[in-house]
């Protein structure tokens, strides 16, 4: 086997010093450790040894002070018990060795201290100790007032007259400890940088003894490279080898490197090059197809029909920070030398052109196909509403893109990027969702998952917000399409007959009824999806003058009230029939002027009303707060939790509830317009929320409007 090793011999005698050396080392390093380790267990117990000498004391002046008193007699004698038996046990273990408590109550076992100063300190302890130790041992075995008190009397003489001695001797133990302590770590120190020092003279040696070698067989191979790359250099495709490994070869065509975006491919793995621009799924469905044409039993032309990679997708970064989107077919040929199957010679050739040809076909199809579902999504909305609606939608994508253009990268700054994004998808969608329009509520509801999925990730990096805009690009195309199509709608409708041509309600025109009666048919939708029974009842929508900021504010706030009423406080049919109530539930929004020009938003309903054991069970889970402190929160503090970010008692997450996003937004609004919210609840019976807002809450943007209607 020597012999075997050939031109090799000297460079496995390094290694093999090498690796003795690096185990002798990390060898001592953990023996040394662990000493360290034992001393500093032994340092914390005599220091925490001084601490008790002085509790010791005031455990006894506790016990005088308290004559009397049984309670606070029994608390410091329990105290001088802990105390006395924690010293006593920890000096014995200091002494010979053995087990004690440490400062979590955990047993630890000291080893006998050994030093010569610690010695000292330990046995002229134990001197001072003894009749101290009786004296205490006394004092706790006294009954009897009498008893007590001469043995009290005793102990603190005996306290006074030696307590400050012993400190000085477990000061001077716990110093000793700490010398013995610093004493092993300097020569922990010296063994690795020992370790280090050779190691480093190891590796010159190899390096020098080497370094000829590797020149002459530099030139060879250079040679022989050259011959190589001048032949790869003038084929079109994309040409490498692969090995059982699957490490592609270091030959490859210069073709490669342009169909990858100029990355060199030599050395990697196979999985390192395509990794990050295929799906995991395709990735090992691509390895195990080359693992079997290295299989010599296999038929290569029995599985060429099953190649995953014929046809694939791949996004190459750009200069630009952006993306260029490549189709790519990869070939798998076997390559065999002497009857030995050897490596798989792979041909990439870029068919991106005529992929992008037939799907343009496919679009035209299509297109088609999405209109007429388009249209069909759209015909049952109120046109008015409905474009309000789309530029509402438009309004949020700009925030969202806004947020996304932020320069963040900080952890803390990615999160309230996030937080912020799910805030606007969210009100997004429960407007869509009251809207019956469908594809926009499934849009957004996919959006706030892949949200959710990133807030979950221990690190965020910048990269990981590029899902976000493709959704947001995917919404705002969406949108324009839809938009798009009502504008030809409206415009159609308009041609057929001028009077009936749709007008979104102004800063001056009355809200009809018509503008609210998708806040009825949301009530409807979330009964069916949670398969419950309600009724909503709207009084006073169709009469309040309001313009389009408090419109949108108070839509935003009775989709989430009424969404909460039916999901969190009206019961099931069942439940509510024994409990001798109508089996369908009744939701009341009424929106009013006051007398004194405020205008109030009321939503109440005749369920169970708020759950405020739920709310509490939450708040412990949370783990914000300790369990003392949550049980005696009031309802009015426990109220308040369900307006924090991402507090929600769904007990599951859907499309209504569970995202712990919603009143923590709607309390946000209210602030933003000065306003005021209260909630009254009776359990079993009724729960109300009522929000008033100033007479000019909302005067400040009539003027704005009216200004820029003028400019």
């Amino acid at each position: 086997m020597w012999s075997a090793l050939g031109k090799y011999k000297a460079i496995v005698v390094s290694i093999a010093l090498f690796l003795i050396l690096d185990a002798s080392v990390l060898s001592l390093n953990f023996f040394i450790s662990f000493k360290i380790a034992d001393d500093a267990v032994g340092v914390n117990l005599a220091g925490r040894q001084r601490m008790l000498t002085q509790r010791t004391v005031k455990s006894l002046y506790d016990l005088r002070l308290a004559e009397g008193d049984t309670v606070k007699q029994e608390t410091a004698l329990n105290e001088l018990k802990t105390t006395y038996n924690l010293f006593n046990t920890t000096l014995t273990a200091f002494d010979k060795g053995g087990e004690t408590k440490n400062a979590n109550g955990e047993t630890v076992v000291l080893k006998r201290v050994n030093s010569d100063a610690g010695r000292v300190a330990i046995d002229e302890a134990k001197i001072i100790w003894q009749p101290y130790s009786d004296a205490i041992a006394k004092v706790i075995a006294a009954s009897g007032t009498a008893a007590m008190a001469q043995s009290l009397n005793s102990a603190i003489v005996i306290a006074g007259d030696k307590n400050l001695l012993l400190l000085k001797l477990m000061n001077d133990l716990t110093v000793n400890l700490e010398q013995v302590a610093t004493h092993q770590a300097t020569v922990l120190r010296y063994i690795q940088t020992g370790g280090i020092t050779l190691a480093i003279i190891n590796f010159l040696i190899i390096l020098f003894h080497f370094i000829g070698e590797l020149r002459q067989n530099d030139k060879f191979l250079e040679d022989a490279r050259k011959e190589t790359t001048d032949i790869l250099d003038t084929v079109n495709e994309g040409l490498f080898l692969l090995d059982k490994d699957l490490v592609i070869g270091e030959q490859q065509s210069s073709q490669l490197a342009e169909i990858f975006g100029g990355k060199d491919a030599r050395g990697l793995k196979f999985s390192d090059l395509i990794g990050d621009l295929v799906k995991p799924k395709d990735l090992e469905t691509a390895q195990r197809f080359v693992n079997l044409l290295f299989r010599p039993d296999v038929k290569g032309n029995l599985i060429s029909d099953l190649n995953p990679l014929n046809q694939v997708e791949i996004n190459i970064p750009d200069e630009d920070g952006g993306y260029i989107t490549r189709h790519l077919s990869f070939e798998f040929s076997r390559v065999s030398k002497d009857g030995e199957l050897k490596n798989v010679l792979v041909t990439v050739n870029d068919i991106t052109e005529q992929v992008m040809l037939a799907r343009e076909l496919e679009e035209t199809k299509e297109k088609g196909e999405q209109q007429l579902e388009m249209l069909t999504s759209i015909l049952h909305a109120n046109p008015g509403v409905l474009k309000r609606f789309i530029q509402n939608a438009f309004d949020a994508y700009g925030r969202i893109n806004k947020i996304l253009k932020e320069q963040s990268k900080s952890p803390a700054v990615m999160q309230r990027k996030l937080n912020d994004i799910f805030i606007e998808v969210h009100n997004f969608k429960g407007e869509a969702s009251a809207l019956e329009l469908d594809n926009f509520a499934e849009y957004a509801h996919v959006f706030e998952d892949d949200i959710q999925a990133l807030k979950q990730q221990s690190k965020l990096a910048g990269n990981d917000f590029l899902k976000l805009a493709v959704h947001l690009e995917s919404l705002i195309r969406y949108t324009e399409s839809i938009k798009e199509l009502a504008d030809k709608l409206a415009s159609f409708a308009f041609n057929q007959d001028p009077s009936s041509s749709v007008r979104s309600p102004t800063n001056h025109e009355n809200v009809t009824s018509s503008d609210w009666k998708h806040l009825t048919k949301l009530c409807e939708n979330v009964s069916q999806r949670d398969k419950k029974q309600a009724q909503l009842v709207l009084t006073g929508f169709d009469e309040a003058k309001i313009n389009d900021d408090a419109q949108k504010l108070v839509n935003e706030l009775s989709i989430q009230f009424i969404r909460n009423a039916v999901v969190h406080s009206i019961e099931h049919p069942e439940f509510r029939k024994a409990r001798g109530k109508h089996e369908t539930g009744r939701i009341d929004a009424r929106l009013s002027r006051l007398p004194t020009g405020e205008l109030e938003l009321s939503v109440h309903d005749d369920g169970c009303g708020i759950n405020y054991e739920k709310i509490r069970s939450k708040a412990l889970m949370i783990g914000k707060w300790d369990k003392a402190e949550v049980e005696k929160f009031t309802h009015q503090q426990l109220l308040s939790l369900i307006f924090l970010p991402g507090f929600s008692t769904a007990d599951n997450q859907n499309e209504d509830a569970g995202r712990g996003v919603g009143m923590d937004i709607i309390k946000k609004r209210i602030d933003q317009y000065q306003g005021k919210i209260k909630v009254s609840s009776s359990s079993g019976k009724h729960c109300q929320f009522t929000v008033t807002f100033p007479a000019d809450a909302f005067a400040q943007n009539e003027i704005d409007t009216q200004q820029g209607k003028v400019a």
